[in-house]
């Protein structure tokens, strides 16, 4: 790493190096960056599990689960569950479903889900 990389670095908001680190790590993976993800057709995403939590509807309690890639923001709702097993914050995880938009934000129903390891 250069010396100018080096002082970019600490001078660089957190959010930025935060944004840059998920980028590097979901690289390879044959996914489809959360910004590029299309609506209503099959993707393959993956990130970062940003925050979990236990909303109602219809009903029944549905856990909605934010995920980021650094480009962007998704997530996915899991229909009847308070929890998934192993799916905790700062978990990366591989998400395949059909994505659409929500209120402004991009949502996938019931994903298939893939851990990635620690």
């Amino acid at each position: 790493m250069s010396l100018r990389d080096r002082a970019r670095r600490r001078l660089a908001p957190v959010a930025e190096l935060d944004r840059a680190r998920l980028a590097d790590r979901y690289t390879g993976l044959g996914v489809t960056q959360l910004r590029d993800a299309p609506l209503r057709e099959p993707c393959r995403v993956a990130g970062e599990v940003q925050g979990i939590r236990v909303v109602p509807r219809a009903g029944s309690p549905s856990l909605e689960v934010t995920v980021s890639d650094g480009t962007g923001r998704a997530v996915a709702v899991f229909l009847g569950r308070r929890r998934l097993p192993g799916l905790d914050v700062g978990r990366g995880v591989v998400l395949q479903g059909v994505a659409r938009k929500d209120g402004g934000r991009t949502l996938l129903l019931n994903p298939a889900y893939t851990l990635l390891p620690h």
